[in-house]
């Protein structure tokens, strides 16, 4: 934000002090020509008002507005030079005095915000009304205008402090938000300007009464007194001013009673717990800010008011949201704790997968890349490959039913099972049912593993394979396209243990290739609740059948997930390929 000059500003005070008072002099001179009552003018106030706030700059300024009225209305420039030297030492004593009795420099010292910066207010619009009734007195006896006292000097002063109470409390607070706005421009900031608190709320609503109330006063006398045709102007006025006065001064009294007993009992305390509500939210609700609400709450919380309820209400709301603090902090130092063991369990399961690549390099009738992708911090999918013996090599992929740790463990025995049993010299039909005879034993949380296994002889390309309720693989013949390899797959393992597997066969030749994965690949779902599916399982592979097997892989995982965009993941992604280069011995 651009910064403002201070001299600008002083200028523009200077301006509009000068226009104002010279607007609001100039009606009352001309509606109200008689010289006796020229000073019952609202306007009196305003030099005060405005000198106080602004100093130097609005005194100046309105010192010019009235010698400009007063040489309008034809006075001598002598006398005018002189009213306007007055204007400027009225503004000036109420700008000194109110700084020397009100301390305040915290940018609020021209707030209107309290009982005793009202009755500070008070005292400095009666010391420049006396000040005004002598400077007055005195200038209009030289020039031979009015008597040095007479009944217009207690109308002056009334004039004066009336109207400097008046209008000055709203032109103070005005003058406060004027005052803010401009530190804010000249120190570039961007702060909101503070709204009306309800002391000042309370006050400018008990001037407006106070402004009706000498309206209807002043109107009842007018029409009373109109009545007698012996009064004249001159009296009629003098006689509703002084009604008036005498009215609004008593209202006066009793309403600082009221604001008095209304700030002690109500607007003070509803602020000060406003206040540190208010530190104990920005403060995020730490024990340094809950301390000082339970202390501040603590003065009021034995009244028998709306107040005392309002504390209480502080009281048990902060009490319940540091026990729900404690309580979050330890339910976050526990899931941190278990998010920490988590990631070390998906760290452990990482390493026991195969991910070495390539896998076998003193094998080169072979190849196999394999990836996985967990849907959570530790996954039930495993895949497996490994040597039977020199001239055997196995693949395994499966599938454990549920998600989390309980999958977890339960994927470790089932692959523990299968490839010690495998490499025993088990045939892989015998595998799966000693395995699944195991996993029978002791599972009471009923979980099952989808399972397919198959052993390659690399010398004869003969290819065992067994199922065990596993999504068929796809096999690509050399030369030909990948195709689904369809056989009937037996049982889930640890479903029942009288189970017994069997067994298929096939022949594989050089340039062969095998594909394995679990069903996350083709039940990958879109945000419009689409399967990935076999269709566009198969129409990938074939469409890259010439990249290598970690080509082919990484494109289908990026391929799934441009189809399934912004959707989750719900169930791990395992992947296997297997290729068949050449016999030993060729």
């Amino acid at each position: 934000m651009k910064k403002i000059n201070r001299k600008k500003i002083a200028a523009i005070v200077f301006f509009i002090s000068a226009v104002l008072f010279f607007s609001f002099t100039m009606p009352f001179r001309l509606r109200l020509a008689v010289a006796d009552i020229t000073e019952m003018r609202p306007v009196s106030a305003l030099t005060p008002v405005l000198g106080l706030i602004f100093g130097l700059p609005a005194a100046a300024g309105c010192a010019a507005g009235n010698i400009a009225a007063d040489l309008a209305s034809g006075y001598e420039i002598s006398y005018a030079l002189l009213n306007g030297a007055q204007q400027l030492l009225y503004g000036m004593i109420a700008h000194v005095l109110w700084n020397r009795i009100n301390r305040e420099h915290d940018g609020s010292e021209f707030c209107l915000d309290s009982i005793s910066r009202l009755l500070k207010l008070f005292f400095v619009m009666a010391v420049v009304a006396v000040v005004t009734v002598l400077c007055t007195s005195v200038t209009n006896h030289v020039y031979n205008i009015s008597e040095l006292i007479s009944i217009n000097s207690l109308y002056a002063f009334l004039n004066v402090f009336d109207s400097g109470v008046l209008f000055g409390c709203p032109l103070m607070i005005c003058g406060h938000f004027l005052q803010k706005y401009f530190d804010n421009r000249i120190n570039g900031k961007k702060e909101k300007i503070i709204t009306f608190s309800l002391n000042e709320r309370m006050i400018l609503n008990t001037l407006i009464t106070g402004i009706g109330i000498c309206i209807l006063v002043g109107a009842a006398i007018y029409i009373t007194d109109k009545m007698n045709t012996e009064n004249t102007a001159v009296g009629l006025w003098g006689r509703i001013y002084l009604f008036q006065t005498l009215t609004l001064n008593f209202y006066f009294a009793l309403s600082m009673g009221f604001i008095w007993f209304t700030e002690r009992k109500i607007s003070r305390p509803v602020e000060h717990l406003a206040d540190v509500a208010k530190e104990y939210y920005s403060g995020h609700s730490d024990d340094g800010s809950r301390k000082k609400l339970l202390e501040a709450c603590s003065e009021y919380s034995d009244d028998n008011t709306e107040v005392g309820n309002l504390a209480r209400s502080y009281i048990s709301m902060a009490e319940d949201i540091g026990d729900y603090v404690d309580n979050l902090r330890k339910v976050t130092a526990e899931k941190e704790r278990i998010n920490a063991e988590l990631n070390l369990a998906a760290s452990i399961q990482a390493h026991m997968l195969p991910c070495i690549f390539p896998a076998f390099p003193e094998h080169s009738e072979f190849d196999v890349f394999a990836t996985m992708t967990p849907a959570k911090e530790v996954g039930g999918d495993f895949y497996d490959f490994f040597m039977v013996d020199d001239t055997h090599v196995a693949v395994v992929m499966a599938d454990v039913s549920g998600k989390g740790v309980p999958a977890a463990l339960f994927m470790v025995i089932a692959k523990t099972l299968i490839k010690n049993y495998a490499q025993s010299g088990m045939d892989p039909c015998e595998v799966f049912t000693t395995a699944n005879r195991l996993l029978c034993d002791g599972n009471d949380a009923g979980l099952f593993v989808t399972a397919w296994m198959g052993v390659l002889d690399i010398t004869s390309g003969n290819f065992t394979y067994v199922n065990a309720g596993h999504n068929p693989p796809l096999i690509r013949q050399k030369d030909g396209r990948f195709e689904y390899l369809k056989s009937r797959p037996g049982f889930v393992l640890a479903g029942m243990d009288t189970i017994k597997y069997r067994q298929n066969e096939l022949t594989m030749h050089p340039g062969d290739r095998l594909f394995l994965y679990t069903d996350g690949i083709t039940e990958a779902t879109s945000a419009e609740k689409e399967l990935y599916g076999e269709e566009r399982l198969s129409e990938y592979l074939n469409s890259h059948y010439g990249d290598s097997a970690e080509v082919i892989l990484h494109g289908l995982k990026s391929d799934i997930d441009s189809f399934v965009g912004e959707a989750p993941q719900f169930d791990d992604m395992t992947m296997l390929m297997l290729d068949f280069k050449m016999k030993t011995g060729e």
